[in-house]
């Protein structure tokens, strides 16, 4: 274990470093204890717990872990909920950090071939990609049917799991996590993720003394330890998730951070982990736009939780930065799928969401339904090393202005070019060109390129012609 002191002082001076040390000393020459309750969920980074862009000391915290680990054995991808203190959004201390790994059990079948690549275990589909931490795996590749694994991850929209964490050749008991259905109290059983039946007639439910059979209705989420036999779950041990994560649900005035999959957009209004979530037009976005915001996209919201429990959002984070291409469709290809634009190769997945203008009028998610150098299309996605895979394909009705936003990969003062990608050359030397902060507010030229450094998000908007975007619009991304 890393003795408390090192990992204090070394927490001491980075936030001199990069917040003047959050307000300075209380005249002692010592560092004030914070003091502002913030509650946090999400996938951990180590050192010592990163949450949510907030560095955690986690040497005082009280661990809940059903496998018994302590705070220095918290490792990269495990999903955690936190309550903790931090003034300042940059540091802070952890006073209680609960461990929440989705499903533990034998994996029963694997899709190497699936994209993205995928496994079942405890009936459970798991999604991996490249932002899936490994742990006594090499990869994907190293892992077979038979071997035991424990897997921490986010639900998506349609509550499917993407793995965040895969740790194989685990100890401890079977155990799987998931929404109810189907309650029989006669029976004493429900299901669980829809295709695996658990029993409790034998089981303790958690928090002792607090959750019973009475908590068991359809939809609420639970926490099942036991063993796993064919399609029955012989539950040791039940816990109620709403009752158990109750100090981590937030009090009406407290800041609260939580990631994971948008749900349930509509208008203004979505939800995050479970949490419901709104959004202003005070709102702060990174990464991207309130308009790249859509079911299944991945975020980090931060904000105040306000008296009817809605986390009211003060800056959204995305975890990938939302690129986003819209132009003529000069290639489509099925076999494996993808579509050109802008001579921008997009790759399409599984889970890729497709809105087509089918033949007859109506709609369509068939990319068979997007005509090369006919047709218009609107790509959605993010990078994942060098490509861009695209989670979002929209053929709108009519072609409009070409446009992208993406990440500057190189800057060319002197003849006015951004470039995009590897070869999407942004050509702004017009006279009427016009700039914009990412607040909205008018830059001139030369500010503009000033901030246009490589690797800042910019959106370009014009007219593509001869592979070179001349653009009538650029403005500045967060």
């Amino acid at each position: 274990m890393t003795p408390a002191l090192p990992r204090l002082c070394a927490a001491w001076v980075a936030s001199a470093l990069l917040a003047g040390c959050g307000g300075g000393t209380d005249g002692t020459g010592a560092t004030p204890e914070p003091t502002a309750q913030v509650t946090s969920s999400g996938a951990m980074t180590r050192g010592s717990v990163i949450l949510n862009g907030t560095r955690f000391d986690d040497s005082a915290a009280a661990v809940t872990d059903d496998r018994n680990r302590t705070a220095a054995q918290l490792a990269d991808g495990m999903v955690v909920k936190l309550r903790g203190r931090s003034d300042d959004g940059a540091t802070g201390r952890a006073d209680r950090i609960d461990v929440e790994n989705e499903v533990r059990g034998a994996i029963q079948s694997i899709d190497a071939n699936a994209n993205p690549q995928r496994f079942v275990v405890a009936g459970l589909t798991v999604l991996a990609d490249d932002l899936t931490v490994y742990a006594n795996a090499a990869n994907f590749g190293a892992l077979v049917p038979g071997v035991r694994v424990e897997v921490h991850g986010l639900r998506d929209a349609a509550g499917r799991l993407r793995a965040t964490r895969i740790e194989a050749n685990v100890p401890g008991a079977d155990e799987l996590r998931g929404p109810i259905g189907n309650v029989d109290t006669s029976a004493k059983t429900f299901t669980l993720n829809g295709n695996v039946t658990v029993n409790y007639a034998a089981a303790v439910f958690n928090p002792r003394g607090q959750a019973g059979a009475g908590d068991l209705t359809n939809g609420a989420i639970v926490e099942v330890r036991g063993t796993l036999a064919g399609g029955v779950f012989s539950a040791a041990e039940v816990d109620i998730e709403a009752r158990e994560d109750a100090p981590f649900t937030g009090n009406a005035g407290e800041k609260q951070e939580v990631e994971g999959f948008v749900g349930a957009l509509a208008g203004t209004a979505f939800q995050v982990g479970g949490r419901p979530v709104r959004i202003d037009a005070g709102t702060r976005f990174a990464g991207g736009a309130a308009a790249d915001l859509a079911n299944d996209v991945r975020v980090e919201v931060e904000g105040i939780v306000d008296g009817s429990g809605v986390l009211a959002a003060t800056q959204i984070r995305f975890k990938r930065a939302r690129l986003l291409l819209h132009g003529l469709a000069t290639r489509v290809q099925l076999a494996p799928p993808l579509v050109v634009a802008l001579g921008q190769s997009a790759l399409v997945t599984d889970l890729t969401r497709i809105e087509a203008r089918a033949a007859s009028g109506g709609s369509s998610s068939s990319l068979a339904d997007i005509t090369p150098n006919a047709d218009c299309v609107e790509l959605r996605g993010f990078a994942a090393g060098p490509l861009f895979i695209a989670d979002e394909i929209k053929e709108p009705s009519s072609c409009g202005d070409a446009l992208v936003q993406a990440r500057v990969g190189a800057v060319d003062t002197a003849r006015f070019e951004l470039t995009f990608f590897a070869d999407l050359i942004a050509r702004l030397d017009g006279a009427g060109v016009q700039f914009r902060d990412a607040g909205g507010a008018t830059l001139n030229r030369d500010a503009f390129f000033r901030a246009a450094t490589v690797g800042r998000l910019v959106k370009v908007r014009g007219d593509f012609a001869a592979g070179v975007l001349i653009g009538r619009e650029a403005e500045l991304q967060n």
